[in-house]
């Protein structure tokens, strides 16, 4: 996980519930015991973490490593909370509870959308398939929002571009219209190119017409780098 602010401590119960191992040692990072979790732990501190996600009174950054928790462990209360931040992404509780080393930008929503993505592993045996793409096609209206980077690609595998690609491209356009406009602090141009290149293998037509009209307004170095690699077409004059 990115960076979280540096004088932020968790109140008792999250510590408990995710700076502490399933063996009982103390963690430094949540990420490793979301991980261990994964294996069946997660059955254990699922029902506190959502007591933790929907209490007002607990630190907005608890709140979110729930659940970002949650979410990694298929949850249907994470997936719907990602769908709720997704509505209103300014009033996030949480925003700026996590920020991208690079460039110090809320990357809440790119942590979230990692979550949404790793989670394909675990949604069988929890049965919220469906859940996870809603939550995902929510986070993917956001690409022209909000920073996420090169978080974006957890939301680009085949099958969810497959499954949601009225999203990907709706989600390209606005933000090429954004770019023509202004140029936002984060890299936009960047998650566009990323979006038109996973786009680009289930509708090749499109995704280079696409890619062409990014580079028209001028997206930035990364973003160009990226179309040309994923999309030689976009090579020629």
């Amino acid at each position: 996980m990115s960076d979280s602010h540096g004088s932020w401590e968790p109140s008792a119960r999250v510590a408990e519930l995710l700076f502490t191992d399933f063996d009982g040692t103390a963690a430094a990072d949540p990420d490793d015991v979301i991980s261990e979790g994964l294996d069946g732990g997660y059955r254990e501190r699922s029902e506190a973490l959502k007591e933790v996600l929907r209490d007002p009174d607990e630190d907005p950054a608890g709140r979110f490593l729930a659940c970002v928790a949650l979410t990694r462990w298929a949850d249907t209360v994470g997936y719907e909370a990602v769908v709720r931040a997704a509505r209103s992404p300014e009033s996030a509780v949480w925003r700026g509870a996590s920020y991208d080393r690079l460039h110090g930008q809320d990357d809440t929503f790119g942590v979230l959308a990692d979550a949404v993505g790793d989670s394909a592993d675990m949604v069988e045996e929890r049965g919220t398939a469906t859940e996870r793409l809603q939550a995902a096609e929510a986070l993917l209206n956001l690409a022209g929002q909000v920073q996420f980077d090169r978080h974006i690609s957890a939301l680009l595998r085949r099958e969810l571009v497959a499954a949601l690609l009225p999203a990907v491209t709706a989600g390209v356009e606005r933000g090429i219209a954004r770019l023509a406009e202004e140029q936002p602090s984060y890299d936009l141009g960047l998650q566009l190119a990323l979006m038109i290149a996973a786009a680009h293998r289930v509708d090749a037509t499109w995704g280079l017409d696409a890619a062409r009209r990014l580079i028209a307004v001028k997206p930035g170095e990364r973003a160009v780098t990226e179309l040309h690699d994923a999309i030689p077409e976009t090579l020629q004059a």
